[in-house]
């Protein structure tokens, strides 16, 4: 049997690669990051959809009195009033809008609004409705910021 003096040399750099202690330790930080970047993201997400069910509760308290008739400026201090300590983060409470608008349309022609004070053919009045919407942006931890909407539109004759 021959001996090549290079094999005894190369020895120890065998038996290194053929070592598996540490392994878990670099799957972990390979994967670690992916993971810990996913768990941010479903916060962001999460925060978003709670958002989002804030402004849909501020809206529909603010159709629950608006189909009452109380009058535009009255809706109105009521959204703000539901809409105090609602959100989650106070930088989309920085950019929490509310806003009522009233809309009149004739029943023939449901998608043109008129004034208010118009008499529709066939000597019908018109349909009044509360247009109620709030708006903010969800600022993101490491997703983009979000815009956030909800709306509903209440008939109220």
């Amino acid at each position: 049997m021959i001996r090549l003096p290079f094999i005894n040399r190369l020895q120890p750099a065998v038996r290194f690669l053929r070592n598996e202690h540490g392994v878990a330790a670099i799957e972990f930080a390979l994967i670690g990051p992916v993971l810990v970047f996913g768990l941010v993201a479903m916060a962001d997400v999460g925060l978003a959809v709670r958002d989002r069910m804030a402004l849909d509760h501020i809206v529909r308290v603010g159709a629950q009195n608006a189909a009452q008739n109380p009058g535009t400026e009255a809706v109105l201090r009521i959204l703000r009033a539901a809409s105090v300590d609602s959100l989650t983060r106070s930088t989309s409470t920085a950019a929490l809008s509310v806003g009522v608008t009233e809309e009149c349309v004739c029943p023939e022609a449901p998608a043109n609004t008129v004034a208010c004070a118009t008499t529709c053919s066939g000597q019908s009045s018109t349909f009044i409705y509360y247009v109620l919407q709030a708006n903010t942006v969800a600022a993101g931890l490491l997703l983009p910021d979000m815009p956030i909407q909800s709306r509903a539109r209440v008939q109220i004759r």
